[in-house]
């Protein structure tokens, strides 16, 4: 076969493989949009605050057209977090170190408004994930966005991150509000007459949400309303998650590697003699899951008898009535963490003033919905800055506080 002959026969071949293979992908693209875009469910009582998002939060309303790169949560959760890494820059924070009263420390970082307007006199402080801190490339993004729309933004990070060195054995538990509770009334000395949000992401919302359920709260009105990302309704279910398949076990590891690093750069305080002596540092550099971490430091921190314990007393599922400001939450019923099932939207059907959005896909803490990943909009940051330019400006929480 002479090769005018070979190049004809390439050519005739080449063409009718590539119609094959983009109706192949078009196919493929057109089932996964009809499987995962529906309109997103709203889980609240019926009456005033659910009206009120109704009306005033367009996103709740909207179908969620999920990211076709994005075609399963654990995918989707991967594929966000490594693409706002490309494209979000780093955030120029005005940073405080914060001694607390054991003697611990912990960074506020602030951005502060660029201009004066009415979202300049609102305060938004922001809890990051279990291993965030306010580079964290979710963190940086929505920073970005309130940054943008005019709002004070905060970001509390937690004992031991931003680089910062602990000076006590303690970090982060998701049931002990102490640290949290005086950044507030710090960020409120700075600020006094700034109602003050909060934004809580995965873990961090399990800890915003047990602080507007708390006693402090209730008595002293710190936050006049939350939003609470991805949060682990269930906690002991999202471990037993995390140790499921091999992706997510590989996932569960990468977080305790997070997790035991923080106790073994700072060895020289957590072992010090004069500390909890019951901790084990050679179990702890061994800690492959978040159950075995817990259950080597954590606990043994905070005193709780097992991590199932902790686990209970961390989660929010079947304690959202003691929440009496307005809350919307925003979950995927694909969160690798965190099934569906596992979303207590029978409890949120029988709130006055919580609502839980729940899309169907979006994974954890990832809502990519554009086919070009590469864009720093997305349906979680539509939802931040909608929700608070509804509820903030105009005082429209005080409707809603069931006090």
């Amino acid at each position: 076969m002479d090769q005018l002959s070979i190049v004809k026969l390439a050519g005739n071949t080449v063409l009718p493989l590539a119609y094959v293979v983009t109706a192949a992908l078009l196919v493929v693209a057109g089932y996964f949009l009809a499987l995962k875009t529906q309109t997103s469910m709203l889980f609240c009582k019926d009456g005033k605050f659910k009206q009120f998002l109704i009306e005033n939060v367009p996103v709740v309303n909207e179908k969620y057209l999920p990211s076709i790169w994005g075609f399963n949560g654990y995918t989707h959760t991967v594929l966000a977090t490594l693409f706002r890494n490309m494209i979000i820059p780093t955030v120029v924070y005005e940073r405080e170190i914060l001694t607390l009263s054991d003697g611990g420390e912990i960074a506020i970082d602030w951005r502060y408004p660029k201009s004066d307007g009415p979202q300049s006199l609102i305060t938004i402080v922001i809890l990051t994930g279990i291993t965030g801190d306010s580079q964290a490339e979710y963190i940086r993004e929505t920073v970005n966005k309130l940054f943008e729309k005019g709002y004070c933004c905060v970001v509390f990070n937690y004992r031991g991150r931003g680089g910062v060195k602990l000076k006590t054995a303690r970090t982060y538990s998701a049931t002990n509000i102490e640290d949290l509770t005086e950044a507030l009334k710090h960020v409120k000395s700075k600020r006094p007459n700034s109602p003050i949000a909060g934004i809580g992401f995965s873990m961090g919302g399990t800890l915003l949400g047990t602080f507007l359920m708390s006693r402090e709260q209730a008595e002293n009105k710190h936050l006049v309303t939350g939003i609470l990302i991805s949060v682990p309704w269930n906690v002991t279910q999202a471990c037993k998650n995390a140790e499921g398949s091999w992706l997510m076990r590989k996932m569960g590891q990468n977080l305790s590697h997070h997790l035991r690093n923080v106790v073994l750069k700072n060895k020289d305080i957590i072992f010090d003699q004069d500390n909890n002596t019951s901790l084990d540092y050679n179990i702890i550099k061994q800690c492959n899951t978040i159950r075995e971490f817990d259950t080597a430091y954590t606990i043994k921190m905070f005193n709780y008898s097992n991590v199932y314990h902790y686990y209970e007393d961390a989660s929010l599922s079947n304690k959202l009535h003691l929440i009496n400001v307005p809350c919307l939450c925003l979950s995927a019923a694909d969160d690798p963490f965190l099934y569906f099932r596992d979303i207590p939207v029978q409890e949120a059907n029988q709130h006055d003033s919580l609502a839980i959005l729940v899309t169907s896909g979006g994974g954890h803490v990832g809502y990519m919905d554009t086919f070009w990943p590469f864009t720093s909009n997305n349906f979680m940051l539509k939802l931040i800055q909608q929700y608070f330019d509804a509820i903030m400006v105009d005082q429209n929480y005080e409707r809603f506080v069931n006090y």
